[in-house]
């Protein structure tokens, strides 16, 4: 833990569809119906929770808030709390089968364990840290003295060769020539490097997006990857809500409806203009 010139302190802070509300510490706030963002001195890390069932905008804004708030902190009173957290972990509940996610699942949970007194109401402590004590026996540190200062001896003045009376002056050395080469320019046309190339199903992927963001003002993506496939899930709120799955050259959407919605049914039916140039 960094040293602090005060105690240390842990602060919960919930996300409610974009709104952050410092709260009073209460482990049973970690459920799947919550975003929690806790800022701990005693470990020195910025704990950033999303529940499985926490919509995709309020997940997205909880971890993009929890990354500035590990470097920048969070102010309650006077006291900045948090500070450039050595360490950000994020845990998103629907990947808990994930054993990496799963262990730090449990340890975020342990961190909150134990009896908490609190100041301004919200700032979590366990009491003040006692100073430590000299262990009986242990040897004490010594102080060497300073080293004396090294007096450098000066340096001999340089000497110089004088001119023998009547000597011949020595020649000059010629200056060497320069010769211009002449360069043979070729002109040749260079090969741009390639484009990358992009499967059937990865046109179709570029297609529904194009088609989305023409029709909707806000959409969010999140990628993933199931059963060796990879995909995006993509929510464009008071609209749809679809899963579009990359399979060989093809691309499965499911809901096949795309929500059901009018405006969805205009997405899905530009889309399928669209990908069928292909």
């Amino acid at each position: 833990m960094k040293t602090l010139s005060r105690k240390p302190f842990m602060l919960m802070l919930k996300d409610d569809s974009g709104e952050i509300t410092a709260i009073k510490l209460d482990a049973t706030m970690v459920n799947s119906d919550n975003a929690i963002i806790v800022l701990d001195e005693y470990n020195d890390a910025c704990w950033a929770w999303v529940g499985r069932n926490v919509n995709m905008p309020t997940r997205m804004h909880t971890l993009r808030i929890a990354r500035g708030l590990q470097k920048s902190g969070y102010q309650v009173g006077i006291t900045t709390i948090g500070l450039a957290a050595s360490r950000f972990v994020e845990m998103l509940e629907k990947d808990d089968s994930d054993q990496d996610v799963a262990n730090s699942i449990a340890e975020f949970r342990g961190a909150l364990e134990g009896k908490w007194s609190f100041d301004d109401g919200v700032l979590a402590f366990r009491g003040e840290s006692k100073p430590t004590e000299p262990i009986a026996g242990a040897p004490t540190k010594k102080t060497l003295p300073d080293p004396e200062p090294v007096i450098e001896a000066p340096k001999p003045k340089p000497t110089y060769d004088e001119p023998i009376a009547g000597a011949p002056k020595p020649k000059p050395k010629p200056k060497p020539e320069i010769v211009a080469e002449t360069v043979r320019e070729e002109h040749t046309r260079s090969t741009p490097p390639p484009a990358p190339s992009a499967s059937l199903a990865e046109k179709k992927m570029a297609y529904l997006m194009l088609s989305i963001t023409r029709n909707s003002e806000l959409v969010y993506t999140e990628r993933f990857q199931r059963g060796g496939k990879s995909g995006l899930k993509i929510e464009s709120p008071g609209v749809m809500v679809i899963e579009a799955v990359l399979d060989g050259n093809d691309l499965t959407i499911t809901p096949g409806d795309f929500g059901g919605s009018d405006i969805g049914k205009k997405i899905k039916s530009e889309y399928e203009g669209l990908a069928s140039k292909l």
